[in-house]
């Protein structure tokens, strides 16, 4: 009976009238869990939960009215009906919220890339980050050097963001630089990590060093 009911899927989907619900009552008890078991699994292939669903009560689901609440469903009758089908009512949805956790993108940098620096010479990198996460970017949070050359103050590969940071907000995220002291074009890459250091955005910068 199931697999005569999925092949009338196939074939009757969205091309049979509805069917009233009088016009069940000249299934059998069989034939009624039958199509009850066929809309369950096709409302399971929708990952629609059916753990609210009543037991396997033809009278319950083919009562009054259809009682399993989908969208959009159709499940054919199996032959004792012809050219018949249940039409499921239409139920708006609720919309899942998305659960995005840290994430950021670029906004500006200063300096920019191409900079020119005196060898030594002591200075602030600044990338102007954009919050697009849902958790707040906390002084927990840091940049941590990646690749590239590291030309920041001695023994320094962490940098602590220096104020909080909300989702759509941009701020600040700083590394304390000093120039090499061979010129030459440098560059260095740093991440941005939580207070796990779980990484979730990389940003770098490009030098010029000169005497």
């Amino acid at each position: 009976m199931k697999k005569l009911l999925f092949v009338l899927i196939a074939v009757c989907l969205l091309a049979a009238p509805v069917l009233a619900a009088d016009e069940l009552t000249g299934l059998s008890e069989k034939q009624l869990l039958a199509v009850y078991d066929a809309l369950v699994a096709e409302i399971q292939k929708r990952n629609i939960d059916t753990s609210t669903l009543n037991p396997r009560d033809p009278q319950y689901v083919f009562g009054e009215n259809v009682h399993i609440q989908t969208g959009q469903l159709s499940v054919c009758l199996p032959t004792a009906v012809p050219n018949s089908q249940v039409v499921l009512p239409t139920v708006p949805t609720a919309t899942p919220i998305p659960q995005v956790g840290d994430k950021a993108s670029y906004d500006s940098q200063s300096p920019q890339d191409g900079t020119h620096v005196k060898t030594g010479q002591v200075f602030d990198i600044t990338w102007n980050l954009l919050n697009t996460g849902t958790t707040t970017w906390t002084k927990d949070y840091s940049l941590r050097f990646f690749s590239g050359t590291n030309f920041t103050k001695p023994g320094k590969n962490r940098w602590p963001l220096r104020q909080e940071i909300a989702p759509n907000q941009v701020g600040p995220c700083i590394v304390d630089a000093v120039a090499p002291n061979n010129p030459g074009t440098y560059t260095m890459a740093v991440v941005l990590g939580n207070e796990n250091d779980e990484n979730f955005m990389v940003v770098d910068i490009t030098i010029v060093v000169d005497r």
